[in-house]
């Protein structure tokens, strides 16, 4: 048998389409297995005007049940002939068995007689009809809403209901919404209603009433027809023994997003004045063209052209297409004006306007922020050892004039590359303009990193001195919510250490930005170490490191490219056959030296000259041994790099044999004080080089045999 339930809406946010998508398997198939009800395959599948849960292969009844119920004491309920007894029978009557039907189970010390009966499953129309409304009420939006008089909330108002177990419909209500076998076609091409006999019979109905219900065709139909398409535009000769590429390239993502707005696609070309690609940058243009849910289109060689795609929901004529051709052209005449009216004074020149932009209330404006960019920037550009710190410095100064640009306003999400344009054509050097072009990158997971150090610097400047200031005004981060957006900044901060490999002191960087706010609370950097750490705890877990290898690492966080290393050689060597046997002495050596501490025994440096038995003296040369091959001046060079760190564990094996023995044939608690606090103090050494990788105490140790 198979099922299907159709949830019609109002036109749905592309969010809430893909959420949906997400939540309706997995709360399906909750349902089903905590009802016992058995299916092969559960699909969902979502367009604007409708969610869809596809469940194929599920059984007509719940699976059958063995209800077993104790009963009394076997010697009352049976007499010594071994005759039934009024109390067998009066619990085999209540049970609605017979007595030959009765078995005889262990209950703890007692034996009791049980009646087994097999209960027969419920219908799963049964259950569907009553299960059915609490599925749809457990869907959740971001910002759901109620309609007219009703209690329910959903994305956007339900309009209908469709549930079919094969030709069967399951009747439920909602509110004052009853489910039925009717679907609705295309809004305006097909809409219906028609019958739909089954499950299998639906998605040839909506196919033929102009209603494709799989994204994944949605999108092929998109591109297939981009491909057909040949703007009018020149194109050059192809070069002497090579084949000249046809046809448009196109963004992918954008192709992906106009799928899922439609339910049956149809493609227009429209063509803007040619005049604009000369005047504006190509970024403008591909933003307005956005704006309108358009496509760009470019030729073989990544050229913008004057041309571009609209999807519609299945209509097409030159009425639309003349609309959208007019919306664009009003959209590039505005960019032009304010494209000519930010260049008619330098670029510097803004840094006055920025005075006049609150960055927040308690902080100051967008002017002092910089101010305090170009401070931080400057230290870690030296820090780095970077040469061109004068237009490190002059790329910090200009990095957020273009806020206060006409065109930055019209166009907010160019901010950076505005700037960058401008800062070239005032005459600012290349690298000045990169830094303020660039330095907001990587803007999300993925995005595109900053090709210069000098811009990472002032990048990784800008998002502490952001960072460090929503801190000081009390910016609660409790929960999920992140309304100014801090766990992303830190996130992205991190990647850029990450993949840039930097060596940079995070509690260094961390004083240096809160000196820069004099009225500081004294808790507040603290209160970032904190947050670092349970930024990199969870960025670490994203990577795949488990959570004792984090625990491990974490102990000191100062290098976080080191981190991030030392935790991918832990997990690698933990991998290892030698590595348990290895951990077990580690631990040792870090468990006694806790129990030191919880008693309070005095620290003291260690005397090779009162080492006395051979074990200790040989522990002590080795450790000297691992210690100068594992610190040598070329290994702290070749640290770079994690296979190092893995190196430095093998390392460190060695040291295994000999705290084995240390530990069989010594006393380390000796009665004598000296002897003890001697031996505590060689193992303290040994530690010391163990916590430079990690604190193997907290690390689990796995069976060898798994």
């Amino acid at each position: 048998m198979n099922f299907i339930l159709e949830i019609g809406t109002e036109e749905l946010p592309l969010q809430d389409m893909k959420n949906s998508l997400r939540q309706l398997p997995s709360l399906a198939e909750k349902m089903l297995t905590g009802n016992e009800i058995p299916f092969k395959r559960i699909l969902s599948f979502a367009t604007p005007r409708r969610i869809v849960l596809f469940i194929k292969g599920i059984t007509e009844r719940q699976r059958d049940k063995l209800i077993e119920k104790s009963g009394p004491p076997r010697d009352i309920s049976f007499d010594q002939d071994g005759k039934p007894t009024k109390a067998a029978q009066g619990f085999a009557r209540s049970q609605k068995v017979k007595v030959s039907q009765l078995v005889i189970k262990h209950l703890g010390k007692k034996e009791v007689i049980c009646a087994v009966r097999k209960e027969k499953g419920m219908k799963t129309s049964s259950i569907l009809k009553k299960r059915l409304p609490e599925l749809i009420s457990s869907l959740s939006f971001k910002q759901p809403m109620r309609w007219g008089e009703t209690e329910l909330s959903f994305s956007r108002p339900i309009r209908w209901f469709l549930a079919l177990l094969d030709e069967k419909t399951i009747k439920f209500k909602i509110e004052k919404l009853n489910s039925s076998n009717l679907t609705y076609g295309h809004y305006f091409l097909s809409p219906g209603p028609f019958p739909v006999k089954n499950p299998v019979d639906y998605f040839n109905t909506l196919q033929k009433n102009f209603v494709i219900l799989e994204p994944e065709l949605r999108i092929a139909i998109i591109e297939k027809e981009l491909e057909k398409l040949t703007p009018p535009h020149p194109t050059p000769p192809p070069q002497v023994g090579r084949e000249r590429e046809r046809g448009v390239k196109f963004n992918q993502n954008l192709i992906a997003e106009a799928g899922n707005i439609v339910e049956y696609p149809a493609l227009l070309l429209c063509t803007m004045e040619k005049k604009y690609l000369k005047i504006l940058p190509g970024k403008v243009i591909e933003s307005a063209i956005k704006r309108l849910k358009g496509i760009p289109l470019r030729d073989e060689r990544e050229n913008l052209l004057p041309s571009f795609v609209i999807i519609t929901n299945g209509t097409k004529n030159e009425r639309i297409k003349n609309s959208y051709e007019k919306v664009l052209r009003a959209k590039l005449a505005d960019g032009e004006f304010f494209y000519r009216e930010d260049l008619k004074k330098p670029f510097a020149e803004y840094g006055d306007d920025i005075k006049k932009i609150i960055f927040h209330n308690q902080l100051g404006t967008t002017f002092d922020k910089v101010q305090r960019i170009e401070k931080l920037a400057t230290k870690i550009g030296r820090d780095l050892d970077l040469k061109e710190i004068e237009s490190l410095k002059r790329g910090a100064l200009l990095c957020k004039n273009d806020l206060a640009t006409r065109m930055v306003r019209e166009f907010p999400e160019l901010q950076g590359f505005i700037g960058g344009c401008y800062s070239s054509l005032s005459g600012e050097n290349k690298l000045t303009s990169l830094i303020v072009e660039e330095h907001y990158l990587p803007r999300f997971p993925g995005d595109a990193l900053p090709a210069k150090k000098e811009t990472i610097a002032v990048g990784i400047a800008d998002r502490l001195i952001t960072i460090c200031g929503y801190f000081i005004v009390g910016i609660d981060l409790s929960g999920s919510s992140d309304p100014y957006g801090i766990r992303r900044l830190a996130n992205g901060f991190i990647e850029l250490i990450w993949k840039k490999q930097l060596k940079l002191n995070l509690h260094n960087l961390l004083e240096k930005t809160v000196a820069l706010f004099p009225s500081a609370p004294a808790l507040t950097y603290q209160n970032l170490v904190d947050f670092f750490r349970q930024r990199l705890n969870l960025l670490l877990a994203m990577t795949g490191i488990p959570a004792d290898i984090r625990a491990a690492v974490l102990i000191d966080f100062n290098d976080l490219d080191a981190i991030r290393k030392k935790s991918e050689a832990i997990k690698r060597w933990k991998k290892t056959p030698s590595s348990s046997a290895s951990l077990v002495a580690f631990s040792r050596v870090a468990n006694i030296l806790k129990q030191a501490k919880k008693r309070v025994i005095e620290s003291v440096p260690f005397k090779e000259k009162l080492l006395k038995e051979e074990a200790e003296k040989k522990l002590f040369s080795h450790y000297q041994n691992c210690s100068s091959r594992a610190y040598s001046r070329a290994a702290k060079q070749a640290l770079q790099l994690q296979s190092d760190y893995f190196s430095m564990l093998k390392k460190f094996e060695e040291l295994k044999p000999s705290i084995d023995s240390f530990f069989d044939n010594i006393l380390v608690m000796d009665k004598n004080v000296t002897l003890r606090n001697n031996r505590l103090a060689l193992l303290s050494l040994i530690n010391r080089e163990f916590l430079k990788l990690a604190d193997f105490s907290k690390i689990e140790i796995t069976d060898e045999k798994k």
